[in-house]
């Protein structure tokens, strides 16, 4: 199988099944023995230590882990006094399960407003405006487009939404591990992100940094999130996963050539779309608008003939058309792409 979508699940490193299968063997023998205790405590706050030094996190403490990026939102919302009338602004390239727990939220009278994030320049004017016109009580945005990997300038909305003392929420899904993300540089409300993506942790772990203002409403901290007991060889995998992420460089311009072999490939294929805007890319995703039958007919036979692995999605710019996004990562082998491209050349020359 050729496997083109990370953005969705990335596999991880055989050092994380490792730690994982080491961590819940040494537990196994101690359990909620004193020692057993001491060990699962122990644990918790050395992966919690290993990923917010990662993020450049001072306060480690406004770390919790979360099974992944929709627990942590439902969490964020939850401990928001909302009431009738209040209104949350978000944008039409939010996951779906977030969107889910968004418009949970009408059922307490909360008004959501959605914008059409087309170019950044017309973007946050229009923010700006709204947030000018209203109260709004949070922003709940991606820091990267699951649709189609733009970059939305978080430091520019955030100076927006602190001016404004509007609540900014980050889902850092399609971020951490992809593109450089430092909390020296940042400080939401609160900004949450799932392991099993591009820190290519295991499945079930997630991580939820709470903001200065954030633990002023939800003391103790960390601790009013994470609920429950915890899977310590998950989390141990997790933090081993950041901890090789943190050894590579952040500004990966190898991810970026692919991109740019992507485009030039697709550029030339009368029925296919490059899906960008006007700024920011993240450099291992580039999706595409199958603009006719034909091409949408071809691409479901690529993919079934040569067992390729992507993402098949409805883009809110081209919403009756099928769109593709593909992702990968330094460890994507390159035989995997160089096949890929060749496939696509004959539909480039047509």
């Amino acid at each position: 199988m050729i496997y083109l979508n990370p953005a969705g699940l990335a596999p991880f490193h055989p050092d994380v099944q490792q730690v994982i299968s080491r961590t819940l063997d040494t537990f196994s023998h101690l359990l909620y023995a004193e020692a057993g205790i001491q060990y699962y405590r122990d644990t918790l706050q050395e992966c919690r230590r290993t990923i917010a030094d990662w993020l450049g996190l001072n306060d480690e403490q406004r770390f919790a882990f979360t099974p992944n990026t929709t627990t942590a939102c439902s969490l964020v919302l939850s401990r928001i006094n909302w009431k009738p009338g209040n209104v949350l602004l978000t944008t039409t390239h939010e996951n779906s399960t977030i969107l889910n727990e968004i418009d949970k939220l009408s059922n307490r009278g909360v008004r959501v407003i959605t914008l059409d994030p087309d170019v950044p320049g017309g973007f946050l004017p229009a923010l700006e405006r709204i947030l000018n016109e209203q109260p709004i009580q949070a922003i709940v945005i991606s820091h990267v487009s699951h649709f189609d990997g733009r970059i939305f300038p978080i430091t520019a909305i955030q100076d927006l939404a602190q001016s404004h003392h509007t609540r900014l929420i980050v889902d850092g899904a399609q971020a951490v591990g992809h593109i450089p993300v430092s909390f020296q540089e940042i400080s939401p409300y609160a900004y949450f992100f799932p392991g099993h993506k591009w820190c290519t942790g295991p499945m079930g772990t997630g991580a939820l940094i709470v903001g200065i203002d954030g633990h002023q409403e939800t003391q103790p901290y960390w601790a009013g999130y994470e609920l429950g007991t915890q899977n310590i060889g998950l989390i141990a995998g997790f933090a081993k996963a950041c901890h090789l992420k943190a050894q590579q460089d952040p500004h990966n311009h190898i991810l970026e050539q692919v991109r740019e072999e992507w485009k030039v490939c697709l550029r030339h294929h009368p029925g296919i779309r490059i899906i960008e805007w006007d700024g920011a890319q993240a450099p291992g995703i580039l999706s595409f608008a199958c603009l006719d039958e034909y091409t949408e007919q071809a691409m479901h036979n690529l993919s079934s003939t040569h067992s390729i692995a992507w993402k098949t999605l409805t883009h809110p710019s081209y919403p009756s058309s099928l769109s593709i996004r593909i992702s990968w990562t330094t460890d994507t082998p390159s035989i995997d792409i160089r096949s890929t491209l060749e496939l696509f050349s004959p539909f480039s020359n047509e």
